[in-house]
């Protein structure tokens, strides 16, 4: 009975090793394949080759067991700043999962050969965290991403935090929406505020004590969080939709941040409230809600 037990600790273990190793071949197999024509396809403007990203993140988000749940939506054309509450490194396949967008991410990633490829199939704006000089390089960046097609999500917390509060936003970046608006007169410049909401773990209604399963903050290494999770049994993610925000090339970055953060705010308390939204308009339903299959939107 002892050495039945000592075994079955062992393969509880290891279980979580070897379903990430199983995970992790096909990925990035499919990073090597897709990689090289994303590159290629958004050099040339190819359509198709915006896409590639969206299926690597649902492959991701499939393997990774994490159900995507959208409550209204996300806004189809314009220049698009989506801005988002910061929760956990799921927060990245979960939106990616949802249509073609790129990310800021830090400047170290591209100094290693997988972060590189990863970067270059999502498509990322790199940011140098030390250098508060950089801030206006990034910001035109990431307009030219925005005039490409691309919306840009920004993470404005500038952090992740445990899910249960919502950090100050800062506005740095919030001057890129409005250089985007000045750069282009004749397209619509929006921000769309997003509410991430990991509800649901295992298939139950995640507690406080729990979050730390999926919120990555603090000093808690990668790996450790990235196990803990797997043995957690994955998660479910709301992603509720925010109205719009239209940006104006005479707006105030300081006033866009302030407007944004409480508009997810109010998505955040009405998400708490056991409701959802329908389409652009946020209207509200109580105690009801929509069901999505895995990464699959309305």
């Amino acid at each position: 009975m002892r050495a039945t037990a000592a075994a079955n600790r062992v393969a509880s273990a290891l279980a979580p090793a070897v379903w990430l190793a199983c995970l992790a071949v096909p990925l990035a197999a499919f990073v090597l394949v897709a990689s090289l024509p994303a590159h290629f396809g958004r050099l040339f403007g190819w359509r198709l080759a915006a896409y590639a990203p969206t299926l690597f993140q649902r492959l991701l988000c499939t393997g990774l067991r994490v159900r995507v749940r959208r409550h209204g939506d996300l806004i189809p054309a314009g220049m698009r700043l989506i801005v988002a509450n910061h929760v956990s490194w799921l927060d990245i396949p979960v939106l990616g999962s949802l249509a073609p967008m790129a990310f800021l991410a830090k400047k170290e990633i591209s100094a290693h050969l997988v972060g590189r490829r990863l970067a270059g199939l999502q498509g990322v704006v790199y940011v140098d965290r030390k250098c508060r000089g950089c801030i206006p390089v990034v910001n035109a960046a990431m307009v030219e991403a925005m005039r490409a097609g691309a919306p840009v999500v920004l993470f404005a917390e500038a952090t992740t935090g445990d899910g249960n509060r919502l950090l100050r936003f800062r506005s740095s970046h919030f001057e890129a929406i409005r250089l985007a608006a000045l750069s282009d007169k004749e397209r619509i410049a929006f921000i769309q505020p997003v509410f991430l909401n990991y509800s649901r773990l295992a298939g139950l209604p995640i507690l406080r004590r729990d979050r730390p399963r999926v919120a990555w903050y603090g000093d808690v290494s990668f790996l450790p969080h990235l196990f803990r999770y797997v043995r957690s049994g994955g998660a479910t993610c709301d992603v509720y939709c925010g109205a719009p925000i239209p940006i104006s090339a005479g707006a105030d970055r300081k006033a866009a941040a302030r407007a944004t953060e409480a508009a997810v705010r109010k998505l955040a308390a009405r998400a708490r409230a056991g409701g959802i939204f329908l389409g652009q308009e946020n209207a509200y339903i109580e105690g009801t809600e929509t069901a999505y299959c895995p990464n699959r939107t309305r």
